[in-house]
C-alpha cells in the first residue's frame, strides 16, 4: 500500500512526459508544413530543406525567447532537443517522399475534422448546462435546496464549452473579428492575412501558452486538486487539463487554416 502514492505519480510523470514529447516533437514541428508548402509548393528536396531550416529558426527563436521571458524557462534536457529534432526529421523525410503541399493537405484534413467533432460536442454541453442552471433555480426559490456540486458544474462547463469551441470558432469564422478592411477584401488578400496571422500571432500563441500552462497543470495533478468546498465536484485538476486540450485544438484549427490559406496563394483553390 506504500508504494501505490509513488506508483501513482511516476505513472503521471511517464504520461505528462509522454503528452509532452507528442507536443514537441510532432505538434510543434508539423505547425511549419503549411509554411514549406506554400514556399516550396510540390518540390520535394526544396520543400525538406525550407521546413528543417524553418524549424531551426524557429526553435532558436522559441529558445531565445524563454530566456528572456521572466517566468518561462526554455528545456534544460537534451532530450527535449533531441525529440524536436527527430520529430522534424521525421516530418521532413515524408516531405522528400511526397512533397509539403500534397502532405500537408492529407494532414488538413484529419485534423479539421477532430477539431469539428470537438466543436458540435460543444453543443451537448450548452444544452447539459442550460438544463443544470434550470434545475438549481427550481430547486432553490421553489424547494429551498441548493446544491454546491451542481452549480460548480454550470462552471466546469462554461469553461469547457469555451475551451473545447475556440478552434471550432476560429476554423469556421465564427468567432469575434474586429476589422475594417478584412471581410470586404479578395480571397487572396483575406489568405495572406489568415496566413500572416497564423504564424505570427496564433502558432507563437499556442506554443508559449503551452510551454507557461504545461508545470500549472502537472502541479495540478500531483495534488489531484480540488474543490475548495467538501460537497464540491473534486475534479479542478481535469478541468485545467482542458487548457493544453485547447491549445492543441486551437493549433490544429490553425494549421488547417493555414494550409487553406496557402492553396489560395498558390491558385489552387
Amino acid at each position: 500500500m506504500r508504494g501505490e502514492p509513488r506508483f501513482h505519480s511516476d505513472m503521471l510523470d511517464i504520461a505528462g512526459t509522454t503528452a509532452n514529447g507528442f507536443a514537441i516533437g510532432i505538434l510543434y514541428p508539423l505547425m511549419l508544413l503549411p509554411l514549406a508548402a506554400l514556399l516550396a509548393g510540390d518540390r520535394k528536396l526544396k520543400g525538406a530543406a525550407v521546413f528543417l531550416l524553418s524549424a531551426l529558426l524557429v526553435t532558436g527563436g522559441a529558445w531565445l525567447f524563454a530566456r528572456l521571458a521572466v517566468d518561462i524557462e526554455p528545456p534544460r534536457t537534451a532530450g527535449s532537443y533531441l525529440t524536436i529534432a527527430a520529430g522534424a526529421m521525421l516530418i521532413a523525410f515524408f516531405i522528400a517522399r511526397s512533397g509539403a503541399a500534397p502532405l500537408a493537405a492529407a494532414i488538413a484534413a484529419p485534423l479539421e475534422t477532430i477539431v469539428r467533432r470537438f466543436g458540435r460536442l460543444t453543443l451537448f454541453l450548452i444544452l447539459a448546462m442550460a438544463l443544470i442552471q434550470f434545475a438549481v433555480v427550481i430547486l432553490r426559490y421553489v424547494f429551498g435546496v441548493n446544491s454546491i456540486f451542481m452549480q460548480e458544474s454550470i462552471t466546469y462547463l462554461h469553461g469547457a464549452v469555451f475551451l473545447l469551441a475556440a478552434g471550432y470558432a476560429l476554423l469556421t469564422d465564427d468567432h469575434v473579428r474586429v476589422d475594417i478592411f478584412y471581410r470586404e477584401s479578395s480571397a487572396r488578400f483575406k489568405a495572406r492575412v489568415d496566413f500572416a496571422g497564423a504564424y505570427f500571432l496564433l502558432f507563437p500563441f499556442c506554443l508559449v501558452a503551452l510551454w507557461a500552462a504545461a508545470p500549472y497543470v502537472a502541479t495540478s495533478w500531483s495534488v489531484h486538486e480540488g474543490s475548495t468546498e467538501q460537497s464540491g465536484i473534486q475534479a479542478v485538476f481535469l478541468l485545467k487539463t482542458l487548457i493544453p486540450l485547447f491549445l492543441v485544438l486551437l493549433a490544429m484549427a490553425g494549421f488547417s487554416l493555414a494550409t487553406r490559406a496557402g492553396q489560395t496563394l498558390r491558385g489552387e483553390r
